[in-house]
C-alpha cells in the first residue's frame, strides 16, 4: 500500500505521467494504469485518510480477487514433475486451461523455484519416478557378539534408496563380498515390489571388475543378474559421491536414524541386527517431512510405485563365473572338480557359469556343457562318453588289461591295487595317469618295494598315487638302514677272525 500511497501522490500532486510514475515507483507503465482505474472504480479522491486495511479492501475487494482461488498446487506440480517427461511448460498449459485467469508462465516458474528453494528439494538433477534406484555400503558397521563363540563380529548395512521419493532400503550382511551385494540388489527390488529402469551403484570391485572412466567393465555376476531384472547398471565414476548423491544423503539418514539409534544394543545374531534394522527403517519410512506435507511411504505410493518395472516370474539365482582352459584331458576345473567338454575343445578358453546346483561352461557364449554341481570329493571326475576322442593322444594304446596284464607280472598285491584304482573312477580313462605312475615306481624302485607298497595301500584303501609313491619311499629308506648281512667265517681269510658266541664256549669247554 506504500507504493500505491506514492503512486496517488505523484499524479495527484506533481501530476507526472504515467511512464515517469512507474520508473520512480520500480513498476510497469500499465501497473500504473490498473491502480488509477480501482482509485477511480472506487470513487476515492487525493489525499486519502484510510489506513493500509481499509485502502486494500476498496482497491482489491475479495470477490475481485479471482487470483487467490486459481493458485497452482505446488505440491501436485512437483510429483508430476517426477515423471518421465514432464516439463513445466506442459504443467503450466494445463493449469492455464482449467484456470484462464491464472498466472502467467514466468510467475508459474518462479513459484516452483520458490517451493523447492523453501522445502530444500534443490538437487544438482531431476529425478524422474521409477528410473533410478542408487545403491552403496554405509560406511560405519553395527557390532553383534556370536553366542556359541563370545567373538565380536561387524555387521555391514547396504542402504539403497529410490531418488525421487526418497524412499530407502537397509539391510545387513557379515561381510561385502559379490555374494552379499547381489542378494542385497535381490531383496532390494522385492522391498520395492518392482524394478527401476536403472541401478546406480558405487564404483566397487563387486560391481565393476576394471574400472574406467569412459567404459567401465562390469562384473560378469552382476550384470546377470541386471538383465535378469531388466534394468541398466551405472557405476559412478570414481571419487565422484555427487553422481549418486541421493543415496549419500539416505547413507547420512540411515547412519542417524537406524545405527545411532541402535549404537548402545547388543546383538547376537545377524538376525537380530536385522530384525532391529528392519523396525528402525520402518520408523523413517512413516516419519513425517519437516518442510512438506506426507512421509517417505506416502511419497513412494504416489511417486515411485506406479512406474517401477514389474518383478520377473522367477528370482535370480546367485551364479560366479570363472575364465579358465579346456586342459588336455578335454576337462575343465571348477574348485577342485573335473568336467569333461568335447576333446575337439581342447586348450580353448572357456566360461564357467557355477551356481548351488548346476556347473555350465562356455565357449565363444555357446554352452557347450552343464553338469549337476559335483560336492563327491571321492570322485572328481566327470565324464560324458560322447565328449572322449577314440583315439586320443593322452590315452592312446592305454585299456584297463593292459595295466592289469603288467601289474600280474609284479605281483598279486600290485595287480589287486591296479585293480582298485581302476575302479575307483566311473570312467578307467581317469585313472590311467594314476597307473601310469605307478609303472614308474616299480621301475624305480624294483618289484618287492612295489609289492610291500601295493599290500600297505590295499590295508588303508588309499589309492592315491602321491600316498603310494609315499609309501615306496618310506621302503626304499628302510630297506636301506636295515642292518648288514653276518660275515661268512671262511679258512681262507687272511687276518685275525674274531671268534663266534659258540666257538668261544667250545675253548671255555
Amino acid at each position: 500500500m506504500f507504493k500505491v500511497r506514492e503512486i496517488l501522490r505523484l499524479k495527484f500532486e506533481v501530476d507526472l505521467s504515467l511512464r515517469e510514475i512507474g520508473q520512480i515507483c520500480g513498476c510497469g507503465k500499465s501497473t500504473v494504469s490498473a491502480i488509477l482505474d480501482r482509485v477511480q472504480q472506487a470513487n476515492l479522491s487525493w489525499p486519502i485518510s484510510l489506513n493500509d486495511k481499509q485502502l486494500m479492501s476498496l482497491l482489491y475487494p475479495p470477490g475481485a480477487n479471482k487470483c487467490i482461488s486459481s493458485q497452482p498446487d505446488m505440491e501436485y506440480i512437483f510429483r508430476e514433475m517426477k515423471k518421465k517427461n514432464v516439463t513445466l511448460l506442459l504443467l503450466w498449459e494445463e493449469y492455464k486451461r482449467d484456470h484462464p485467469d491464472g498466472i502467467m508462465y514466468s510467475q508459474f516458474c518462479e513459484r516452483y523455484r520458490q517451493f523447492k528453494s523453501d522445502q530444500r528439494l534443490t538437487l544438482h538433477k531431476e529425478h524422474k519416478a521409477g528410473e533410478e534406484a542408487e545403491t552403496d555400503w554405509a560406511g560405519s558397521t553395527l557390532p553383534y557378539t556370536n553366542r556359541h563363540t563370545g567373538e565380536m563380529k561387524p555387521a555391514f548395512l547396504f542402504v539403497a534408496v529410490l531418488p525421487a521419493s526418497a524412499y530407502p532400503f537397509a539391510y545387513a550382511y557379515p561381510h561385502q563380498k559379490m555374494s552379499s551385494w547381489i542378494d542385497a540388489h535381490i531383496r532390494m527390488y522385492e522391498f520395492f515390489g518392482g524394478v527401476p529402469k536403472f541401478t546406480i551403484s558405487d564404483n566397487t570391485k563387486t560391481a565393476v571388475s576394471k574400472p574406467d572412466r569412459f567404459d567401465p567393465v562390469l562384473n560378469r555376476t552382476y550384470q546377470e543378474m541386471a538383465q535378469h531384472y531388466h534394468t541398466t547398471l551405472m557405476p559412478t565414476r570414481a571419487r565422484k559421491p555427487k553422481d549418486k548423491g541421493a543415496d549419500e544423503n539416505m547413507v547420512l539418514q540411515v547412519s542417524r536414524r537406524i545405527l545411532a539409534a541402535l549404537r548402545n544394543r547388543q546383538f547376537f545374531s545377524l538376525q537380530e541386527v536385522n530384525q532391529a534394522v528392519q523396525e528402525e527403517l520402518n520408523k523413517l519410512i512413516c516419519r513425517p517431512f519437516q518442510r512438506r506435507e506426507g512421509n517417505r511411504k506416502l511419497a513412494f505410493e504416489q511417486i515411485d510405485q506406479p512406474c517401477l518395472q514389474p518383478l520377473p516370474v522367477t528370482k535370480y539365482e546367485y551364479a560366479e563365473w570363472k575364465e579358465t582352459r579346456v586342459g588336455f584331458n578335454y576337462h575343465v576345473e571348477y574348485e577342485g572338480f573335473f568336467y569333461s567338454v568335447s576333446y575337439a575343445l581342447i586348450n580353448q578358453i572357456c566360461s564357467i557359469r557355477a551356481t548351488m546346483n548346476t556347473i555350465e561352461i562356455f565357449v565363444d557364449h555357446d554352452r557347450v556343457a552343464a553338469y549337476p554341481r559335483n560336492y563327491n570329493t571321492t570322485a572328481r571326475y566327470q565324464t560324458l562318453p560322447d565328449h572322449m576322442p577314440e583315439n586320443h593322444k593322452a590315452v592312446y594304446d592305454w585299456n584297463p588289461d593292459r595295466f592289469l596284464s603288467w601289474a600280474s607280472k609284479i605281483g598279486s598285491s600290485t595287480k589287486d591295487l591296479i585293480s582298485r584304482v581302476l575302479e575307483s573312477r566311473e570312467y578307467p580313462v581317469q585313472t590311467y595317469r594314476t597307473c601310469m605312475g605307478i609303472m614308474r615306481l616299480a621301475e624305480q624302485y624294483g618289484t618287492e618295494v612295489m609289492e610291500s607298497a601295493s599290500q600297505e595301500a590295499l590295508e588303508k584303501q588309499v589309492f592315491s598315487f602321491k600316498y603310494i609313491s609315499l609309501i615306496a619311499k618310506q621302503r626304499v629308506f628302510t630297506h636301506s638302514s636295515s642292518p648288514c648281512e653276518k660275515i661268512i667265517r671262511h679258512e681262507n681269510i687272511r687276518g685275525h677272525q674274531p671268534m663266534t658266541a659258540q666257538e668261544g664256549e667250545e675253548n671255555h669247554v
